[in-house]
């Protein structure tokens, strides 16, 4: 069995970090690799290497990087020692051996066609994954909202770290996901409009229960509530990230006058500048 792997910190996911990826499962099976490995930095390695020090935990990125498509199995990375790496990677690819043969029902009957999930997925982390999997276990098909960096601004009153496009791009890797949809209104819709006309039906839409509030009012689609613990959102949630990633890059871009940093108006505004010239 050839195994094929690579290896990095994988923290904030970017969408070159992705496609560069890609390009090394890519040309790991024009060799002859049958599967494809992802060792994940620890904290420690990376500050050794001179690297930032990660904003999420090992656990979370190998969670999330072990439902990118073409990852077949991820695994630990202390030390860049060679035997050292091949000995996680022998013991991480018989873990996954281990798990393929323990699968069962993999085409399970699910209670919905159509899933639909929106949010901003900005530093995309684990309470996002969670989120998007318990939609995914119901559903046959999951779409994936993202919300338009105007809409960021209107609602959230900030600019996102990661743009719009590269959002949907970094979506559009994951296992899971079928469709990703930009979206300009929060109301879901709208949204259910485009995936009625693609798919022939409703979408039952999943939101994390922290929104419940936001989303009670919505008519003619079954919303579900995916859990959210306060608690956990204090320290694994886009604003705990936002606030340590802020630290340390570009602070002033997301700060202050938003409207001179970023030409992002409230549309209230952009109508009034509208009429007014």
């Amino acid at each position: 069995m050839l195994i094929g792997y690579a290896k990095g910190s994988f923290d904030i996911l970017r969408q070159k970090d992705l496609q560069s990826l890609d390009e090394q499962i890519q040309l790991s099976k024009e060799d002859g690799a049958n599967v494809f490995g992802l060792g994940i930095y620890d904290s420690n390695l990376c500050e050794n290497l001179g690297l930032s020090t990660p904003l999420k935990s090992l656990d979370d990125r190998m969670k999330i990087m072990k439902q990118i498509r073409g990852i077949d199995f991820v695994f630990p990375v202390y030390s860049l020692d060679d035997e050292l790496i091949e000995a996680q990677v022998e013991s991480a690819y018989r873990a996954y051996e281990k798990e393929i043969e323990e699968k069962t029902k993999e085409n399970e009957e699910k209670k919905y066609e159509i899933g639909y999930a929106p949010g901003t997925y900005d530093l995309f982390h684990a309470g996002h994954l969670e989120n998007l999997l318990i939609a995914a276990s119901q559903c046959k098909k999951l779409v994936v909202g993202v919300k338009a960096n105007e809409l960021v601004m209107e609602h959230k009153k900030r600019v996102p770290i990661i743009d719009a496009e590269e959002r949907m791009e970094i979506l559009r890797h994951f296992k899971f996901v079928d469709d990703v949809y930009k979206y300009y209104t929060r109301n879901p819709n709208v949204a259910n409009e485009y995936i009625k006309n693609k798919y022939g039906q409703d979408a039952v839409v999943f939101v994390g229960s922290d929104l419940e509030a936001d989303f009670s009012k919505v008519k003619g689609l079954k919303v579900v509530y995916t859990h959210r613990d306060p608690e956990l959102m204090k320290t694994r949630s886009t604003t705990a990230y936002r606030k340590i990633y802020l630290g340390k890059h570009e602070k002033e871009r997301y700060t202050g006058n938003l409207k001179k940093q970023t030409g992002y108006l409230d549309r209230k505004e952009e109508k009034t500048e509208e009429l007014e010239r």
